[in-house]
């Protein structure tokens, strides 16, 4: 009788907890209206006002492979980041169980993001399937979807054709995001040096030389313009999905687009991710008044990379730092590589280098920015829009399981 009594408890307790998550699943525009602003859980340590906690910040976008998590962790703990997201999730179920198994390990502190697999991406069926697929990615414990620079730029259809960002028959996906309450991280176009004529007169002529597939001039591409034109069509069709702009909207050469971006969109969030050599051109004033203007809708992030694989002298590891690099950076060169962030953030020095030096030979002019938008922009917002819902729903699973297992033992 008690055993039965209390497995009613349980499963009256799971329909509370599954009821609250229906209504976290409806169509809502959760980036404009919620104001909760959730601290990290008793573990994260304390903010202080001089940012003296154990804990600085959460980095949103990072590119992690499953061997490269204790590595992470250590980089996590060695420069004051309490989360991270690895948009590097998987397409493959394979490589996404692969991940789910080690980001488990260290419960809590990494979150991954789905990726699309375009193989099939002429199946009738191709936009529904990959939302079931999200879906299911969703429930097994993925935090949001991330959409690479392949669509718009490199997936193609049957008649070989660039896929437009907005083509129609994606529809299902973004729908479905929308629906069970997750954001899209999607990176559209690149930096506009990228469209313009390689060589020496192109200011990223360093990078592209190393990367000369980050090249996109030529007919054979869409325009900058049409790309980001096509998203924003496609943002604004699908109010109710939360879409996070990834590189701060990749136009941060226009500071003026992004404010008047965020405006009409309030289902729009970005992240800064790789680009402080851009922000940091423009002039320090106007740059703050639009971090305090939508100082709820900008988040951390500095698309770090991290790559390893076991060999037989032990863990190999390949570490990218915002972009390539002429000499492969270390993790020695990490601390510099936060420490440049922060300085840009909260000091009111006038000109000091960014974070990757690669991306341009010029200075960048602090923001000094007031201590609540610094903790928005570091973790409030993050916490808000992608870990606290994340994190919910891990627990809502956990009491499913353990209800259902008592089921089982009952009968």
């Amino acid at each position: 009788m008690k055993k039965t009594t209390y497995i009613f408890g349980l499963l009256l307790a799971l329909a509370a907890t599954t009821s609250a998550c229906d209504k976290q699943e409806k169509p809502t525009d959760q980036v404009a209206t919620e104001e909760e602003t959730a601290k990290p859980d008793e573990h994260a340590g304390a903010q202080g006002d001089a940012l003296q906690g154990d804990w600085k910040a959460h980095d949103v976008h990072t590119h992690l492979s499953p061997y490269a998590y204790p590595v992470a962790i250590k980089v996590m703990d060695d420069n004051g980041l309490y989360r991270m997201v690895n948009m590097s999730g998987g397409g493959s179920p394979r490589y996404r169980q692969a991940n789910l198994a080690e980001a488990d390990k260290f419960d809590g502190r990494i979150a991954l993001f789905f990726n699309v697999d375009w193989e099939d991406v002429d199946d009738a069926d191709f936009g529904e399937s990959t939302a079931a697929a999200l879906e299911t990615a969703v429930e097994q414990g993925f935090a949001g979807l991330k959409i690479s620079k392949a669509l718009g730029l490199g997936v193609k259809t049957e008649d070989g054709e660039l896929l437009a960002v907005d083509d129609p028959r994606l529809a299902p996906i973004w729908e479905k995001a929308g629906k069970i309450g997750i954001p899209v991280g999607i990176h559209t176009s690149d930096p506009k040096a990228f469209f313009e004529k390689p060589g020496p007169e192109n200011e990223r002529w360093d990078e592209l030389k190393l990367a000369p597939s980050w090249s996109f001039y030529g007919e054979e591409y869409p325009s900058r313009k049409a790309l980001l034109d096509a998203r924003d069509r496609m943002v604004a069709s699908h109010p109710y999905t939360t879409f996070m702009l990834l590189h701060f909207a990749n136009n941060p050469e226009d500071i003026d687009y992004v404010d008047r971006l965020l405006d009409e969109h309030p289902n729009v969030i970005v992240d800064v991710s790789a680009r402080l050599a851009e922000i940091g051109r423009h002039a320090p004033e106007k740059v703050r008044k639009l971090f305090i203007k939508h100082q709820d809708r900008i988040l951390f992030a500095t698309d770090l990379g991290l790559r390893a694989r076991p060999t037989e002298q032990g863990l190999q590891y390949r570490l990218t730092l915002g972009s390539i690099s002429k000499k492969p950076p270390t993790l020695e060169d990490v601390a510099d590589f936060y420490d440049k962030h922060w300085r840009y953030f909260e000091t009111d020095e006038e000109a000091i280098e960014h974070p990757v030096p690669i991306q341009g030979d010029w200075k960048v002019h602090p923001i000094d920015l007031p201590r609540e938008v610094l903790d928005k922009l570091y973790w409030k917002n993050a916490e808000r829009i992608i870990f606290a819902p994340w994190l919910g729903r891990r627990a809502a699973t956990s009491v499913a399981d353990r209800a259902s297992a008592l089921i089982t033992q009952s009968q």
